[in-house]
Formats: C-alpha cells, sequence, structure tokens
C-alpha cells in the first residue's frame, strides 16, 4: 500500500506538470514568414531574368504581392492555404504539371527557399 502514495509524491514533485516550456506559444512572431523580408527577395533574385520581374511572361508578374496574387495565363499562382494546390510550387519542382521547371533558363530554387514559398503558402499566404 506504500506504492500509491510513492506515486503521488512521485507526479506531485514534478514541477513540468505536462506543459513543455520548449514549446512555442501561439503567440510568437519570430517564426512568421515574411511576404516582403522572405517571400519577395527570392523572386528578386531569381526570376529576374526577363521573364516574371520586368516582363510578364505567362502573364504572371512576380515583381510584387498583388502580381503574384493576380496570377497568369493558367490562373492564379497561389491559392492561400494549399500549398500543394498552388501552381507557382508545381512549377518549382523537378516535374512541373505543364511546361519547363521554374526558373526557366537558370538554376533550379534550394529545396530550402521551395519550403520557405511553400509554408509562406500554407500559412495563408499574407501580404505581410
Amino acid at each position: 500500500t506504500v506504492w500509491p502514495l510513492f506515486i503521488i509524491a512521485l507526479f506531485s514533485s514534478c514541477s513540468d506538470l505536462g506543459t513543455n516550456p520548449d514549446e512555442k506559444d501561439g503567440n510568437n512572431t519570430s517564426d512568421v514568414i515574411s511576404y516582403s523580408a522572405d517571400i519577395q527577395p527570392i523572386f528578386n533574385q531569381n526570376c529576374g531574368n526577363n521573364c516574371h520581374l520586368n516582363n510578364t511572361s505567362g502573364g504572371l508578374s512576380l515583381s510584387s504581392y498583388s502580381g503574384l496574387m493576380a496570377g497568369g495565363n493558367h490562373g492564379n499562382v497561389v491559392i492561400s492555404g494549399d500549398s500543394e494546390g498552388s501552381i507557382i510550387v508545381k512549377k518549382l519542382s523537378s516535374n512541373p504539371p505543364f511546361g519547363d521547371q521554374m526558373p526557366k533558363g537558370g538554376s533550379a530554387l534550394s529545396a530550402a527557399k521551395i519550403e520557405l514559398i511553400t509554408a509562406w503558402i500554407d500559412a495563408g499566404a499574407e501580404n505581410n
């Protein structure tokens, strides 16, 4: 009959009591992906070969958030909250559903950059 008292004493002495200080609270904004600071620079560095910045190849301008969200000849390229359904993510993959992998004529984006764009879209594709 000592075991029940031992177990109670063991659990009552825990300082954690079911919380995990390493878990991020919902108010932590340090992990928020910013369109202007994180996403637009990727487009500026990789899509400026006279295709989607100074020109609207395929009807798509990547020079601004409004241009990106306006889409192009194939419709909307970003579906907020749905990176898998977003044409822009599909076109960055090694096997796009139509045409060439983007950026055309350049090196493919790193997995980290594609993951950043994907996470931004999945988080709501906000203009922040």
